[in-house]
């Protein structure tokens, strides 16, 4: 990793984006661009991840009574319907994620470094446009979120 190169961390709970600075005055002079430490420079969430399904949706039935009420008869049918709303936040989530990473990666310009959990890290890097993962020099599929940033810099 290099001066000003970004490193991308994700899950679908949480974005951080951190840009290489200079270590030392080598650094800055460019006579030892890989001396470098990682500055914090955006921070987001993703608090749709952390609902539980019970906060989205309700188990009252609506106001529709199930099953066949013909002819003084009740045949006792299904009230509802299986939902996939887990999924579809899920889903939301991945894409709000990539179009995050698609335009920070736009933004800076720069060679990028990724880590992001194997179980995700295919859906979204297919949502990356070529031109941005043209910039990506190295992607890890680890949930790196709460490795210290000193030992990012090693992995990196």
């Amino acid at each position: 990793m290099k001066v000003n190169e970004i490193l991308i961390l994700a899950n679908l709970g949480e974005l951080k984006v951190y840009e290489a600075a200079p270590r030392d005055l080598e650094a800055e002079a460019g006579l030892k661009p890989e001396n470098v430490k990682l500055d914090l420079i955006d921070n987001r969430d993703y608090v749709a991840t952390h609902w539980k399904l019970h906060e989205i949706v309700t188990d009252q039935a609506g106001r529709f009574k199930g099953g066949s009420q013909g002819r003084g008869t009740f045949s006792r049918g299904s009230i509802g319907e299986k939902h996939t709303i887990e999924a579809e936040v899920e889903e939301k989530v991945v894409q709000q994620i990539a179009k995050d990473i698609t335009d920070i990666v736009n933004e800076k310009g720069v060679k990028w470094y990724l880590a992001i959990p194997e179980t995700i890290y295919a859906r979204i890097i297919g949502k990356v446009p070529p031109a941005a993962q043209e910039k990506l020099v190295k992607g890890l599929e680890k949930d790196l979120m709460k490795v210290d940033k000193t030992e990012l810099v090693e992995l990196f």
